[in-house]
């Protein structure tokens, strides 16, 4: 065989090779409206999807959580750390690497700007979205912006808190996110959402960026088509009984621990204390299919 056969013939190997795995691949994707829910409402399952060879897992923060401080505060800084900290924890313990951090990009995503971070088969969006208060009223540092009052039309534009970007409609915020999911999955894969459970005689209680964040989500599930969606009792899971036991047990409060170490370390309060602990060892959702798409 000649060498240009050869070389034909690698190339056509490794074109299988991709399309197999480009067919092969499939998208968890876990809403965190805070950067410190999806490790106490929706682990181990991030843990158990990170394990997997054939999934990408999106990790979605979609507001900062500043509970109203602002970005003069490290607190919403402190919160991301904690994630970040959390998705390399799990990483690292499947991938046996250590000390690689995540790469940290800015991308452009339906004409905004966000922080993006990857590792591995992990990557985590920031869209530091105003915190909008636990009853969605939202706070006067972020003119009373919120997820509730975007959806509920009673404000028309969202900004990021750091400045990076305005969303102009709750159309804008929703294409982009579909955006995100479009950039992130195959055409082949199968399609996971994790997210609050929006049925409030289920999941009674809950904050409103919870709800609001998943209703929004739910929404672009509808547009994606052919989704799962898991969806988690929250708030009102710290009066059920602990439901996680063993090796995911562990992972559970390791994966909360450096969550905290991430917190304490950039200047925040500790979270590692009744009020939150109260959630570690528990995981509380329901499955459903979502079959529509919009064409």
């Amino acid at each position: 065989m000649n060498s240009i056969l050869k070389t034909l013939l690698v190339i056509y190997l490794m074109s299988i090779h991709c399309m197999c795995e480009l067919v092969a691949q499939n998208l968890s994707v876990f809403v965190s409206p805070h950067p410190d829910d999806w490790q106490l409402f929706m682990n181990p399952n991030a843990y158990k999807q990170l394990s997997s060879s054939d999934q990408k897992v999106i990790f979605l923060h979609v507001t900062a959580g500043d509970a109203g401080l602002g970005s003069g505060n490290p607190y919403y800084l402190s919160r991301e750390e904690g994630s970040i900290r959390a998705i390399r924890f799990m990483t690292y313990t499947l991938s046996g690497e250590y000390g690689s951090p995540m790469t940290s990009t800015i991308v452009n995503v339906n004409g905004h700007s966000i922080l993006k971070k990857s590792h591995n088969n992990a990557v985590a969006y920031f869209l530091r979205l105003p915190d909008g208060n636990v009853n969605g009223a939202g706070y006067a540092i972020h003119n009373y912006q919120s997820l509730k009052r975007l959806y509920k039309g009673l404000v028309t534009t969202i900004s990021a808190i750091d400045g990076s970007t305005t969303y102009n409609s709750l159309n804008d915020l929703e294409t982009t996110l579909l955006q995100i999911i479009q950039l992130e999955s195959t055409a082949s894969g199968n399609i996971q959402f994790n997210l609050a459970d929006t049925v409030i005689s289920i999941n009674p209680g809950d904050h409103t960026d919870h709800i609001y964040s998943s209703t929004i989500l739910q929404e672009v599930a509808n547009l994606v088509g052919k989704v799962t969606l898991n969806l988690y009792q929250e708030y009102v899971t710290a009066n059920e009984p602990q439901n996680v036991f063993g090796d995911d047990y562990l992972i559970n409060t390791g994966t909360w621990g450096v969550t905290v170490s991430g917190l304490t370390d950039e200047g925040s309060l500790s979270t590692w204390e009744s009020i939150h602990n109260v959630w570690v060892g528990k995981q509380y959702f329901r499955t459903i299919e979502v079959n529509n798409s919009t064409p």
